[in-house]
């Protein structure tokens, strides 16, 4: 058999619904060695700083250590999902190529209240942020289209998060040269007249587009 690492349990681990309030959260999952031979940790990397693992550098052959993985969800917010990757490469003779493993945290943040003002530092009323109020599209050509995305946030329902797609596309009609476009949004669970405009359309909420047609 070749000498090879497995989890023992789950290798995706949920932690449920948690506080960034409460700080670094850590999972500790037992992998076993199925070979004879040991096997050499040579790398192990995250999917995003806000993780990081501790390993065993070797684990020898019928054998089982621990491996943790710690969550700090400072600034996270909404659901995550955050992969380790670990690279072993086995001991035994002619085996000197390196293989993976890989280990998931996953759950739901509830974020702070300073998280959530950072997120979303545009004020539109008491019931709704959002996420940014203008895009820089940079240069276009007529014909061209880019999307981004926009995120409301619906204080008055359990601070839901609403993510509103814009696309753009210059006509043959849109004058060149360096313009500043309000976009009108259209939130799925909102009517337009409910919304207050930030931007200078009437009846809804706009946002703007700077964008330099060519």
């Amino acid at each position: 058999m070749l000498d090879s690492l497995i989890v023992i349990g789950l290798a995706t681990v949920s932690l449920g619904t948690i506080q960034e309030a409460d700080g670094v959260q850590e999972h500790t999952f037992l992998l076993r060695n199925t070979g004879s031979q040991p096997v050499a940790i040579t790398q192990t990397y995250t999917s995003c700083h806000c993780t990081s693992i501790e390993a065993p550098r070797q684990l020898e052959g019928q054998k089982e250590d621990s491996v943790t993985l710690r969550f700090n969800p400072q600034g996270k917010g909404g659901d995550f999902e955050e992969t380790a990757t670990i690279i072993y490469t086995p001991l035994s003779a002619g085996e000197g190529k390196g293989k993976t493993l890989q280990l998931s945290l996953e759950g739901t943040c509830i974020t702070s209240e300073e998280t959530l003002l950072r997120q979303f530092p545009i004020r539109v009323s008491d019931s709704l942020r959002l996420s940014t109020d203008h895009f820089d599209l940079g240069i276009m050509h007529v014909g061209e289209t880019k999307q981004r995305t926009v995120v409301l946030l619906h204080r008055d329902d359990g601070d839901r998060q609403e993510p509103v797609t814009v696309t753009f596309t210059p006509s043959a009609g849109t004058p060149k040269g360096l313009q500043h476009i309000n976009y009108p949004l259209f939130p799925t669970n909102n009517t337009r007249q409910d919304l207050p405009s930030i931007g200078e359309a009437e009846g809804g909420l706009t946002i703007r587009l700077d964008v330099l047609i060519k």
